[in-house]
């Protein structure tokens, strides 16, 4: 690590920093330095991560508890000489795999990103002559000549600028360029603040400059970031933490039930062997195997609306993560604002002068309004375009008064003069354009500036300035009478038409916005005003260097009422989300540039821009914005809640059924009946009848109110103790439903158990797909609208009896499944003894007020 990373190279003399790397002011190093530097610094690069492989994404498919739950009756099913069932269920656990493996494989690219930011050649002196060199081979001591266009090699402290600004919006995420220029500055000043120095990464908008270099590679800012991002490790998504939650559950109760049946068998002197192999059929039972395929291709569902609405998911489960989101930490710039400097007041010092202040304005300024893309600084391609909006002829003008002079912007004087002939115009910072002239227009014409006319003038700056304006002021005259004040102009980075409304719409559903940017604390409390950001719940507001006085105890606390924290630096945006984590929140943090890279991957859900974003802030998000609209988060968290609504739905539904085949097989042993479902005709309505239904549950429209009602709790298990009662209860109503069939039939035709365990596998399957119209909230009878409120859920369901009708007549099926044709009268109690559960549900349901 270079000695001036460490010792905040912003604030030391530049005699200090050129003795400490042995480095002439004018001839640079020797290359006998130079290579002695790179020998001791190292490459000026990033250190290359080897790209994980594609097998190791394949491989992560398999972690879950309820695929090595899956992967374990697959293997007792094997050592039973049950290979059908065995290969069935690998069938599933391979292809939820692959979806999953399909959906989320991309390589980790953050750092080849990074690295793409950085400059490929550099100019530099060594040994007094002017060299160009490979960017990488630049090194601490090293002197630098930068001009416009040029990306910046390195950090350097600068010796020598004229009229230079750079983007720095790589680094802060500001769109504004930023004056630069040689000086010294305090230890404690920001980094966003740091005008005496360039850093690796940004680009030269204009002038020219020479600087030395501090630091390199890792040791650079973007080298800290990248550092960062490595040491950042992912949280399980919340639903992640549930289903691992519910697949425990599951575990136990499998192993219960097995335990219990085998006990009970045994100790009514049934065989040993046979209860063994009942309490495994009966563990298979209670699995729900369809269960990982139906929660991953929900969530896969899920990622293809949610690219309709602009937002581009690359992690599957944070989809549902959304939902869970209880605070949005957003960036301002290109997030909450249009990223386009925008005029919104023009203040002539009369009416009668407006012509002559949007001359000055169109005078003195060297951008360009082309058809292809307009060329120059925001703030002065934003004059231009107000002045024609206002049916200024901008050719007409600058032909009237052609340019014969200019003095630049000077970052020193905050103004920049241009001559035309006679005439000269002035633009610039209030304070100083206010100090330099002593003349004012007036609707009779030019006369003297009094100190009553300054004092009013720099009060309305101040007011301008407060409303989170940029404000400049303008001066014209001629060489008789000199420069008159003729108005200012406040400049704004607007917010998105859309973003207020969005805003709230947050706000009724329970999710806390927090504005979190690099900009100055005055403009960023004044647009989070507008938008609604700034409310009296969360009234206070911060800046970076306080988060610095702050330890990790004391932090939560003393955000709890801030909704706007301003002029922070990536570690400050990092310790924002951590600490918001800590307290038991739901973090989705948005950004688009290199700053945000390592809050977006601490983040629970990190949102990138897709336009005005770069690579780096994309690589290490989990969703990508395609259209930067705020108001596109709050349609991914409906989507979001959506998807976790219809997630429980399934859940729900699977387990009312597999405990309705519980019950059945479990009374079954009790009662000394024979098996009325069999291992094979379990598996096939596990994994063929039910999964088709509990797909299309994924496509349910979100309930009435869904963004309403407060963010589901992280906590919060997918089963909660009301839905274990309804399953209990759904899969006792089924259970007797099935059972109603066989003991009738065994009635009726007692030398023909055979058909009744043929027609009790049929009530089975007919029961659960009339069931699956149950698990929605409300009642059928009290909105019979929603049944019709996805035509897929009735299309599978009708598929679905379709083929299990069909199947009754195919010779393949009725040999594998133990089942024969039926007669029309047969159908008639199997559907009666099918739909008695179903319409017990809907009027519970009426009963609870539903």
């Amino acid at each position: 690590m270079s000695p001036a990373s460490e010792d905040h190279p912003h604030s030391v003399p530049v005699e200090e920093l050129l003795r400490r790397f042995s480095s002439d002011p004018q001839t640079g190093l020797t290359q006998e330095q130079a290579h002695a530097a790179l020998e001791r610094y190292g490459p000026n690069a990033f250190a290359k991560t080897k790209p994980r492989p594609w097998w190791s994404f394949f491989l992560s498919q398999f972690k879950s508890p309820m695929v090595g739950l899956l992967s374990l009756a697959a293997a007792v099913s094997l050592t039973m000489g049950e290979v059908l069932d065995a290969s069935a269920i690998l069938v599933v656990i391979l292809l939820n795999a692959l979806i999953g493996f399909l959906t989320e494989f991309r390589a980790e690219r953050a750092m080849e990103a990074l690295r793409s930011l950085t400059s490929p050649n550099a100019r530099v002196i060594r040994n007094g002559t002017v060299a160009n060199i490979s960017a990488e081979k630049v090194v601490p001591g090293d002197l630098l000549l930068l001009e416009a266009g040029d990306v910046v090699p390195a950090d350097a402290r600068l010796l020598e600028s004229r009229n230079l600004a750079l983007d720095e919006a790589p680094l802060t995420g500001e769109s504004m360029p930023v004056e630069k220029k040689a000086g010294r500055l305090p230890v404690e000043t920001p980094l966003a603040e740091r005008l005496n120095c360039v850093f690796s990464g940004t680009a030269i908008v204009r002038g020219n400059a020479k600087a030395l270099v501090f630091a390199t590679g890792p040791d650079s800012e973007l080298g800290r970031i990248s550092r960062l991002l490595e040491s950042v490790k992912k949280h399980s998504t919340p639903l992640e933490e549930r289903l691992e939650q519910f697949s425990r559950f599951l575990i136990v109760l499998v192993g219960a039930l097995a335990f219990l049946v085998f006990t009970l068998g045994v100790l009514q002197g049934r065989g040993l062997f046979k209860m063994f192999e009942t309490g495994i059929a009966l563990a298979v039972a209670a699995v729900p195997e369809g269960l990982p395929f139906v929660a991953t291709m929900t969530l896969a569902i899920g990622v293809h609306r949610m690219a309709k609405q602009k937002a581009l998911v690359r992690n599957l489960s944070s989809v549902e993560t959304l939902g869970s989101t209880t605070v949005i930490c957003t960036d301002k710039t290109g997030t909450l604002t249009l990223n386009d400097m925008t005029v919104r007041l023009v203040l002539p010092v009369c009416e009668e002068q407006e012509i002559t202040l949007l001359q000055a304005a169109v005078l003195c300024n060297n951008a360009v309004l082309k058809q292809g893309g307009d060329i120059g600084d925001p703030m002065e391609i934003a004059l231009l375009r107000t002045a024609r909006e206002k049916g200024m002829d901008l050719d007409e003008v600058n032909n009237r008064f052609p340019r014969t002079g200019e003095n630049p912007f000077d970052s020193r004087t905050m103004t920049m003069e241009t001559v035309h002939g006679a005439w000269k115009a002035l633009k610039g910072a209030p304070e100083r354009v206010l100090s330099e002239i002593n003349r004012i227009w007036t609707a009779e014409g030019i006369r003297p500036l009094e100190e009553s006319d300054r004092n009013r003038w720099l009060e309305r700056a101040e007011e301008i300035s407060g409303e989170g304006m940029r404000s400049l002021a303008f001066a014209w005259g001629n060489e008789k009478d000199g420069l008159g004040f003729v108005g200012l102009i406040g400049i704004i980075d607007p917010p998105r038409p859309e973003v207020k409304e969005a805003v709230s719409a947050c706000h009724e559903a329970g999710i806390r916005v927090v504005m979190v940017t690099g900009d100055h604390l005055a403009t960023a409390r004044s647009i989070a005003k507008e938008v609604g950001i700034l409310s009296p719940q969360y009234p206070e507001s911060l800046e970076g260097k306080e988060l610095e006085l702050l330890d990790d105890k004391s932090l939560p606390s003393k955000m709890a009422a801030v909704s706007v924290i301003a002029r922070v630096v990536p570690e400050h945006k990092l310790k924002i989300v951590q600490a918001f984590q800590e307290t038991g929140e739901t973090v989705a943090m948005t950004g688009d540039g290199v700053n945000d890279a390592v809050a977006l991957k601490q983040a629970d859900v990190g949102i990138a821009m897709g336009i005005q974003g770069t690579e780096v802030s994309k690589e290490s998000s989990d969703m990508i914005l395609q259209d930067d609209r705020f108001s596109t988060i709050v349609k991914a968290i409906h989507e979001g809640r959506r998807i976790f609504g219809n997630i429980r739905k399934s859940v729900l539904f699977l387990l009312c059924c597999n405990l309705s085949e519980v019950f059945t097989v479990l009374f079954a042993v009790l009662s000394r009946l024979p098996a009325i479902l069999l291992p094979l005709q379990i598996l096939w309505i596990n994994l063929v009848t039910d999964v088709l239904p509990a797909l299309s549950l994924a496509l349910d429209p979100a309930e009435p109110g869904t963004m309403r009602r407060p963010p589901i709790p992280r906590a919060e298990r997918i089963l909660t103790p009301r839905h274990l009662r309804l399953i209990f209860f759904y899969g006792t109503l089924m259970s007797l439903g099935v059972l109603s069939v066989t003991l009738t039939v065994l009635r009726i035709c007692p030398g023909n158990p055979e058909k009744a365990v043929a027609m009790g596998f049929h009530a089975m399957v007919l029961s659960q797909l009339f069931f699956v119209f149950n698990v929605r909230n409300h009642s059928l009878f009290r909105k019979p609208g929603q049944i019709f409120s996805n035509p897929m859920l009735i299309l599978s369901v009708l598929v679905s009896i379709g083929v299990q009708v069909y199947i009754t007549y195919i010779p393949l099926f009725q040999k594998v499944l133990s089942i024969h044709p039926l007669q029309l009268q047969e159908w008639g109690l199997i559907l009666a003894g099918a739909f008695l559960p179903t319409a017990v549900a809907q009027i519970h349901k009426i009963a609870l007020g539903r």
